[in-house]
């Protein structure tokens, strides 16, 4: 598969909770290779900023220079930038080769201290800006940028806040660059007692007439009293990455969005008055990873369950115990095929990655809360006689060509329909649902669990009595 590049430049951050090395950080959780072009060396900490060398622009251009001769870098963010002629040099390259860009705007540290020499706003503006395909200023930055107050008395004006958008929005205005669509996302307001919002204003060209609308991403106030570092640089990488990956401002913007509300869930204190994003899982999650890769680890050791995966293969959903989204179900990338006569999986365990078994277990939560585990099999008609003889399972078949033509027609309603009509026939979920399929239907087998160790031994004895059959 072929690898996606994304490039930072940006100083560097001895602490790694900022800077270069929290873009990649970043950007490797996304599982896109990091490329990086040092601005600056900064001598900080989490919690303090002493002071900056600048990188002399001989230097920065030659970093530059070979990366882009040699690697097809198409998507970029910026970060510290500390003199005008660096802002000058790094647009002039970002523009050469056409690359979408986001520019976090930064020149003053999360501590307070100038990152960069007087004169280098209005140079961004002037130069970096226009190109651009997001500007993500937080709050001070966005009313410098904007030149409009956004704080009225006691909390920040969302109205404002969107005023200063627009009026950033107007200075991304290079027509030789062809975005089909342009982005400024303010960050950090706080429209009310508790609460925290991002604004998004986007610019969409995909049509012959240009639409803009807002994005509003209303979040609680974490009571944190220390610094958070490098949230800035964290944001702006994930949305690089976002934008690399799907090509697409909006699903960029929500993912970025989501992935940094979910680190910021799991901070780690790193001094008495700094935190850092570790940008790891939650315990909670990491329990549903496991459970996937303890189901994957049983089922790939065994040869005879290679005889139970079906033509469109088999995936292992796994699911948070209060999930309200694909985003919060665990699979296997590409599902799980067969490769020397055992089953492989096609790629890594994910959140987000599954469509089927992801709304089937979300749609089977919806009636029994404590499943949290799908599985989905071959049918085989002799396996099923037996499995049905057998008291330790609860069985049941769905007859999909009953389904109403409005649902066999859109392929994502029919795992909700099938849930909901076992439900109605047996009033409960069973340990299998079955079909026979229908018309262009592979038939198939679903077992449901509530965790991993109760899936391997329905597993287990699905095994067994596979190998009593025909």
């Amino acid at each position: 598969m072929e690898k996606i590049f994304c490039l930072t430049i940006a100083g560097t951050d001895p602490s790694c909770g900022a800077g270069i090395q929290a873009d990649i950080r970043t950007f490797e959780k996304f599982e896109v290779y990091p490329f990086s072009v040092i601005t600056a060396v900064t001598y900080q900490t989490a919690d303090s900023f002493s002071g900056y060398f600048p990188i002399p622009i001989e230097s920065l251009e030659e970093q530059l220079k070979i990366l882009f001769e040699k690697y097809p870098i198409k998507y970029a963010k910026t970060g510290m930038i500390p003199t005008k002629a660096s802002v000058k040099i790094i647009a002039e390259y970002l523009d050469k080769y056409q690359v979408h860009y986001v520019v976090d705007p930064v020149t003053v540290s999360s501590v307070g201290v100038r990152l960069a020499e007087e004169g280098t706003e209005s140079e961004l503006k002037k130069t970096l800006f226009p190109s651009a395909q997001i500007i993500t200023p937080n709050l001070k930055e966005a009313e410098y940028f904007s030149g409009i107050n956004i704080k009225t008395q006691e909390f920040d004006d969302i109205e404002l806040m969107r005023k200063a958008a627009l009026e950033i929005l107007s200075m991304m205005t290079n027509e030789k660059i062809e975005h089909k669509s342009k982005a400024v996302i303010i960050k950090g307001g706080n429209p009310e007692k508790n609460k925290i919002v991002d604004i998004a204003l986007i610019s969409d060209f995909e049509s012959k007439k240009k639409k803009q609308y807002f994005l509003k991403f209303l979040k609680d106030q974490k009571p944190i009293e220390q610094n958070v570092h490098g949230t800035g640089c964290v944001f702006s990488a994930a949305l690089t990455a976002s934008l690399a990956i799907k090509k697409d401002l909006n699903f960029a913007i929500q993912n970025a969005e989501e992935f940094f509300d979910e680190n910021f869930e799991n901070i780690t204190k790193i001094s008495d008055r700094a935190y850092i994003l570790t940008l790891d899982y939650s315990p909670e999650k990491k329990a549903v990873l496991n459970q996937v890769k303890e189901i994957y680890n049983f089922i790939s050791s065994s040869k005879k369950f290679s005889r139970l995966i079906p033509e469109v293969r088999t995936n292992i959903s796994v699911s948070l115990p209060n999930a309200q989204s694909k985003i919060d179900v665990a699979a296997i990338e590409g599902r799980i095929s067969i490769i020397n006569g055992y089953p492989k999986a096609i790629g890594k365990i994910k959140f987000g990655v599954s469509d089927h078994t992801a709304r089937l277990i979300l749609t089977t939560k919806k009636f029994d809360n404590s499943l949290n585990i799908v599985l989905n099999m071959k049918y085989v008609p002799d396996l099923i006689q037996k499995l049905e003889n057998d008291s330790f399972f609860k069985i049941a078949e769905i007859d999909r060509s009953k389904q109403p033509e409005n649902i066999s027609l859109k392929e994502e309603s029919t795992m909700q329909w099938i849930v909901k009509k076992i439900f109605e026939q047996h009033g409960t979920i069973p340990d299998i649902i079955w079909d026979k399929g229908e018309i262009g239907k592979e038939p198939i087998m679903r077992v449901f669990a509530k965790n991993a160790e109760e899936m391997i031994i329905k597993i287990e004895k699905i095994l067994n009595y596979l190998e009593k059959s025909n």
